[in-house]
């Protein structure tokens, strides 16, 4: 029998709700989103070792461990994920009805400001994507180093001795603050180790430890 009006799928509301299961996408979700609209954020941006975002915000909205048990059951109109998601659950989704959109991991500030407007976008909010835009602009703008400063030797070191090398927003910003990316002139790239002994052996000038743990100090 021919499908009647009652089974055509709803058009697209102009304010979707949204699941976000990335906790970059979290952080950039939180600033352009009513609240209304987020179902819920990943449960990585309650945990302050791996948010990318206030971590009292994100305790203070909805999560889920990204199930797609728990995503169906919050029926969303948009689910957000990384472009790493694996090819089973984006194909669930798929059977399921629910409009998967990915995002990359932002490798420069080019990237960070298009990934804030596609999200904005897609939420229905383009004018605070271009607000928070402005933002992050402004704030590049007053981190800027005098003109003619020599860049200060640094390295973003991380637990188990994971740096951020070639190819990383860490390096980008480095760049665009006034330090030179210590691991990056070293050859390294994503995720890469280097051991603590040897970043000591031949230490840059300055030390920043992306850990929130008591283990840093």
């Amino acid at each position: 029998m021919p499908a009647s009006r009652a089974d055509a799928p709803p058009s697209p509301r102009a304010h979707p709700t949204v699941v976000s299961l990335n906790p970059c996408a979290d952080a950039i979700l939180a600033q352009v989103a009513d609240r209304a609209q987020i179902l819920a954020l990943s449960a990585y941006s309650r945990d302050p070792r791996s948010s990318s975002m206030d971590v009292t915000l994100a305790q203070r909205l909805p999560s889920t461990h990204g199930t797609v048990e728990e995503v169906l059951a919050l029926r969303p109109d948009l689910v957000i994920d990384g472009s790493f998601i694996a090819p089973a659950t984006a194909s669930a989704y798929a059977r399921l009805g629910l409009r998967l959109e990915t995002v990359d991991m932002a490798a420069t500030v080019e990237d960070s400001r298009a990934q804030v407007r596609q999200l904005a976008a897609l939420v229905g909010h383009p004018d605070r994507g271009e607000a928070l835009v402005a933002r992050i602009d402004a704030a590049l703008a007053a981190a800027a180093p005098p003109p003619g400063s020599a860049p200060i030797p640094a390295v973003v070191w991380e637990p188990g001795g994971i740096v951020p090398g070639q190819g990383t927003l860490v390096s980008d910003l480095l760049v665009r603050t006034g330090y030179s990316n210590f691991s990056a002139l070293r050859g390294f790239n994503q995720a890469d180790r280097l051991p603590l002994e040897r970043m000591l052996a031949d230490p840059p000038r300055v030390i920043l430890v992306a850990d929130a743990s008591d283990r840093a100090s």
